[in-house]
């Protein structure tokens, strides 16, 4: 019998480090960065797509650490450590929730899914583990810090889009009087969209903590050894490349048909509003937050700032997504983990 948990244990393991590829995979298939320059058309798609997908794994390998270790670590309390059970339990629920978004067509953050399936596993550790007290089974610190984060960031990037554009239109795309002016000076901004972009990328791949979270959980609890961890994270970062460069081409090219009259010096403002954000929450703070909200909140800003109408029952929409993700994720995952400790798997 022992020998067959320990089996059991083993397969466990193997599936937790499989989703996590899978969903390495699934990030870079879902990342819109490289958008805006695949609509301005100056480069060949496919290099677009090697561009976006080196600046995701080159993030993923390289500074994602910090927000690995507090999703895997950090946010949880003394003496409190995940369990292959709790990482499955965590994994299938941010899945499913992603999955149901995907159907209803609104682009949930994996982000909050994965942090409330977190906590909904936890919560029903606390309460079913004897010793365990449900107020000190989270660094409340640490996790009140990622859940205002997600409120920031977003606010964030539409008043620092709002406020770029509103420089960089005065001291530099006023200037531009005429047709032949406008269309070099916006010939000039596609390298500075370019560079933006490449930032952007490797600063989602920096903060997507969904994957690396739970392979580094499995390092700090000693379930797979220390020395494993970092080659797991670059098969992570290899995984998202080609995620991005072979689903993630569908993504790009379907949102670069739908922004034709974008101009090079607006994704220019807009990634590089996105990449300051994400930059400043990954390496001052830490603390993954949604790359998506962000972005949609960049949009607002510019839009806000060039006058253009914003969709906002379309954002009342998306917004009540948002919030409800969370509490439903960890509902969810309290649900799926209870049902594994009924046949006695903690």
């Amino acid at each position: 019998m022992v020998e067959l948990f320990e089996g059991l244990s083993f397969i466990l393991v193997i599936t937790v480090i499989l989703l996590a590829f899978g969903l390495s995979f699934a990030i870079g298939g879902n990342d819109e960065t490289s958008t805006p320059l695949a609509a301005v058309g100056s480069i060949k798609f496919v290099y677009v797509l090697i561009i976006g997908g080196l600046g995701l794994a080159i993030g993923m390998i390289i500074f994602s650490e910090g927000v690995a270790s507090l999703v895997g670590a950090g946010i949880l309390g003394e003496g409190i450590e995940y369990t292959v059970y709790m990482l499955l339990a965590v994994l299938i629920s941010s899945i499913l929730w992603l999955v149901l978004g995907s159907f209803a067509g609104i682009p949930l953050s994996s982000t909050h899914a994965l942090v409330g399936s977190i906590f909904g596993v936890v919560i029903v550790y606390s309460l079913s583990v004897g010793g365990v007290d449900p107020t000190t089974a989270f660094n409340w610190g640490k996790l009140g810090k990622v859940v205002i984060s997600w409120f920031i960031s977003p606010v964030a990037g539409l008043l620092v889009t709002y406020g770029m554009y509103k420089i960089i239109s005065r001291f530099f795309l006023q200037r531009h009087k005429g047709l032949n002016k406008i269309e070099n000076s916006e010939r000039k901004f596609i390298w500075g969209l370019l560079i933006a972009v490449f930032m952007a990328s490797i600063w989602t791949g920096a903060n997507s903590a969904e994957a690396l979270g739970m392979i580094y959980a499995l390092s700090h609890n000693g379930t797979i050894p220390v020395s494993s961890y970092y080659p797991l994270v670059v098969v992570c970062g290899i995984f998202a490349f080609f995620g991005l460069f072979i689903a993630g081409r569908y993504v790009i090219r379907n949102l670069a048909s739908q922004m034709t009259d974008t101009r090079p010096s607006d994704g220019f403002i807009i990634q590089l509003a996105s990449a300051l954000i994400l930059m400043f929450t990954t390496v001052i703070y830490s603390v993954p937050i949604s790359h998506s909200h962000v972005i949609v909140f960049c949009i607002i800003g510019m839009n806000i700032a060039q006058k253009k109408e914003v969709n906002y029952s379309g954002l009342g929409k998306m917004a009540l997504f948002w919030v409800v993700t969370f509490p439903m994720a960890a509902l969810l995952a309290g649900l799926i983990y209870t049902g594994f400790i009924s046949f006695g798997m903690y």
